[in-house]
């Protein structure tokens, strides 16, 4: 399973989450309050960064932070309507 495959299944994932929300669902719960959704993506951001700022940063515990980083912000963008092509095409965009 590559990355794109992995991102594309829970974008898809978390779409029917935020149209079915199933009970005891945590990403259906994020969908209730957009600005929890919002408080995790910078919560997530700031412990990479703590990570990464460490003399000798843990690499398993970037890699963890990172994901829950990652998934945070993919539940925002479907919140918001934003397929995840649309941030790749915009970074393909950018490419020099």
């Amino acid at each position: 399973m590559g990355v794109p495959s992995t991102i594309h299944e829970l974008q898809d994932l978390l779409r029917d989450r935020r149209v079915n929300r199933p009970s005891g669902s945590y990403s259906a719960s994020l969908f209730d309050n957009p600005e929890r959704i919002q408080r995790k993506i910078m919560e997530e951001s700031f412990e990479v960064c703590l990570e990464l700022g460490r003399s000798e940063p843990d690499l398993a515990r970037v890699a963890a932070e990172a994901a829950d980083l990652v998934f945070h912000l993919l539940v925002g963008l479907v919140d918001a309507g934003v397929d995840f092509d649309e941030v790749v095409a915009e970074l393909a965009a950018r490419r020099r």
